[in-house]
C-alpha cells in the first residue's frame, strides 16, 4: 500500500494502550529487515532518515527503497525525517517522500521553538504530512551511538497545552530522562512527569532514546500516554557487529556480499521484538 501519514498510524494507540516503532535506517539492508519484521508480526512501521544522516547516505535511493518497500507491505508505512532543524530540511524531507516530518526546536526558546513549529506545520499540513515536535530535551544527539548524559531540559507540563494549541502538532517528543544513543549511566525516567504530561493533552507523545530501555520501562511508559518510540543505536551496534564478524570470516579480499550477510535477518530480530514488547503486533 502507499505510504501513510504519521496520524494514521499512531490513531488509537494511546486508548488501546501500545505504540508504534520508529527506526532509523542508513542502509538498504536495514530497510529490508524493518520491513521484513512488520510483515512478520503484522504491525504498523514508521521508517525514519535522521536530517543529520542526509549528508552521509544517499537519500534518494533510500527513500525510493521506502516507498517501493511500503507498496509491497501488507501493513501501513510512514516515511519520517526525524529532527529537521530548519525550513529547508523540512523542504528537502517533503520533497524525499516523507509524510511525516519532526521539527526540532528543543534548542531555542519556548517562542522560537512555537514559532518555527508553527511555519512547519503550516507548510507540511498544505502538502498532507505529518508533523512531529519536541518541547523539553532529550540528551545526546539523534545519529550518535556513543550517547551522552540525560537532559535537565525536562518537558514542562505547563507549557504543553499552550504549545500543542498554537501549533496543532499532530505529534509531540517529550524529555523525561532518556538520551539518543548508549547510556553512560542507568536512566532516571521520570514517569511521574510524563504522567502529567499526558493528562494535558490527547497528542500522541513521542519518547526518543529508546535504546537500552527495559521492558517494564516501555510497558509503563506506553501505560502512561507513550504512542511512537524511536529506535536507532541498538540497530547501528548490531550492524557493526555483524559487518566485524563477517569481515572476520571472510578476510580481504572478501566480496561486499559476504561482508553484509546477515544484516537484515539480525535487524528485523531486534525490530521484531521491540514490536511485540510495544503491542504493536496484530494491529494489521
Amino acid at each position: 500500500m502507499p505510504l501513510v501519514s504519521l496520524t494514521s498510524v499512531l490513531q488509537n494507540t494511546r486508548n488501546r494502550k501500545y505504540a508504534v516503532a520508529s527506526f532509523n535506517v542508513v542502509t538498504l539492508e536495514m530497510v529490508a529487515g524493518v520491513l521484513s519484521a512488520a510483515e512478520a508480526k503484522r504491525s504498523p512501521l514508521i521508517i525514519g532518515l535522521a536530517a543529520r544522516h542526509i549528508g552521509l547516505v544517499e537519500p534518494w535511493l533510500l527513500a525510493a527503497a521506502i516507498q517501493k518497500g511500503a507498496e509491497r507491505a501488507v501493513g501501513p508505512v510512514v516515511f519520517h525525517l526525524d529532527h529537521a532543524e530548519s525550513m529547508e530540511a523540512v523542504r528537502l524531507g517533503v520533497e524525499l517522500g516523507c509524510t511525516s516530518v519532526m521539527v526540532d526546536g528543543s534548542r531555542l526558546s519556548f517562542e522560537e521553538n512555537v514559532e518555527l513549529t508553527e511555519r512547519v506545520v503550516a507548510y507540511a499540513h498544505s502538502k498532507n504530512v505529518s508533523v512531529e515536535a519536541e518541547l523539553g530535551a532529550v540528551g545526546g544527539r539523534e545519529g550518535e551511538v556513543a550517547g551522552g548524559r540525560a537532559s535537565n531540559l525536562y518537558t514542562d507540563p505547563q507549557e504543553v497545552r499552550e504549545f500543542v494549541r498554537r501549533t496543532n502538532v499532530d505529534a509531540l517528543a517529550v524529555g523525561i530522562g532518556t538520551v539518543h544513543g548508549l547510556y553512560r549511566t542507568a536512566p532516571n525516567l521520570q514517569f511521574d512527569l510524563l504522567a502529567a504530561i499526558a493528562a494535558e493533552v490527547d497528542t500522541p507523545l513521542v519518547l526518543h532514546g529508546g535504546t537500552g530501555l527495559s521492558e517494564h520501562d516501555f510497558s509503563r511508559m506506553i501505560d502512561l500516554g507513550i504512542s511512537k518510540i524511536n529506535v536507532f543505536t541498538e540497530l547501528a551496534v548490531s550492524c557493526s557487529e555483524r559487518l566485524r564478524a563477517n569481515l572476520a570470516k571472510h578476510p580481504a579480499p572478501a566480496g561486499i556480499a559476504d561482508i553484509v550477510q546477515g544484516i537484515p535477518q539480525d535487524v528485523s530480530s531486534i525490530a521484531g521484538k521491540l514490536m511485540t514488547t510495544f503491542g504493536s503486533t496484530g494491529r494489521v
